[in-house]
């Protein structure tokens, strides 16, 4: 079962039960209950953080010749329930609504390439069509056995994730609209291309999904746009891209790439210190080898070790000077 939401002329919207069901090759959905504009007028609180769905909506469905508990409704109002219960809820009943999905999946090349591109962007934060094309099988499992009214129901409330400055370029991704150009950067910086282009490309795009049978399979006929794909032309033609200067942003790119980190040091020890701190001359200091070195770190770390009852700063500014040396003339 899911919640859809409807469009109304009266209340603006109103809410419906409805339930995916197998018909031969294809999934449809079907009506359960109508819960009119406000579902939360079904949920009865006894006290505390208690509650319970009203057993009249399962009476009703039972009447349709379909058994639903409890446990099946709660999902569908968890929506509609108080911030502060939900939180209670959730915490309580976490495991059960985390659960991994059913170990049976389609396989990934009959998903269609529509549904790969959105679940790709609202898990991964974008679209590669390499990545795409490797997903293992199971990261469309939440995509099986339901019907197309409630694979898009399951979007749009994924959807709610994004900000609004997101989506301009979500729309750009999941309609693969950077296939249209040959710019290198269209991929990253939709903002810098031609822009009355890209609008004919969106159009024609979502006219020829609209028209795609295969993708509205099991669904009922619908004259013109289809209802589900409104929402996709509102966000495209509603929404600008952040701005932004292609031409700046690959250059800093390209200077990042090549750039090689130097991370700053903590503690700077001149070389004249350093000789005091060894207690030598800044000559023997320079003459001395490896081994030496070592030898006369160890018995000065010794002395000046904060555990001993040494200074914690000179013991430090040792180490750091001791670490340099020795760097400079493993080098040499």
């Amino acid at each position: 079962m899911y919640l859809a939401r409807l469009p109304d002329k009266r209340h603006g919207r109103r809410y419906m039960i409805r339930q995916s069901y197998a018909d031969g090759h294809c999934y449809r959905s079907r009506d359960l209950f109508d819960l009119g504009d406000d579902p939360s007028r079904f949920i009865v609180y006894p006290g505390g953080n208690g509650f319970y769905i009203d057993t009249a909506v399962e009476d009703a469905i039972a009447d349709l010749g379909f058994s639903v508990t409890q446990n099946d409704l709660e999902p569908v109002f968890m929506p509609f329930l108080p911030p502060h219960i939900r939180r209670v809820v959730d915490g309580f009943d976490r495991k059960a609504r985390t659960a991994s999905p059913s170990d049976t999946c389609a396989p990934a090349d009959t998903i269609h390439r529509f549904d790969r591109y959105r679940l790709h962007y609202l898990k991964l934060g974008r679209v590669d069509p390499k990545d795409v094309n490797c997903t293992p099988d199971r990261f469309y499992a939440n995509l099986t056995h339901k019907s197309r009214d409630e694979i898009e129901y399951d979007f749009i409330e994924a959807e709610r994730i994004l900000k609004a400055e997101e989506l301009s370029l979500y729309t750009y991704q999941i309609f693969d609209l950077q296939r249209y150009f040959s710019e290198h950067f269209a991929r990253s910086h939709p903002e810098g291309l031609d822009q009355e282009r890209m609008d004919r490309f969106f159009v024609n795009t979502l006219c020829q999904l609209s028209r795609d049978e295969s993708f509205w399979v099991g669904s009922d006929d619908e004259s013109g746009l289809q209802q589900h794909l409104v929402r996709y032309a509102v966000m495209y033609f509603d929404n600008c891209f952040p701005s932004g200067d292609p031409f700046r942003d690959y250059l800093r790119d390209f200077m990042n790439r090549h750039r090689i980190h130097r991370p700053p040091e903590s503690v700077q020890v001149s070389l004249a210190e350093s000789a005091r701190l060894f207690g030598v001359t800044v000559d023997a200091l320079k003459n001395m080898d490896c081994r030496s070195l070592t030898r006369q770190y160890r018995k000065l770390a010794l002395r000046h070790h904060p555990d001993k009852g040494g200074d914690p700063d000179t013991f430090v500014k040792l180490a750091a000077a001791y670490e340099k040396l020795l760097k400079g003339k493993s080098r040499n």
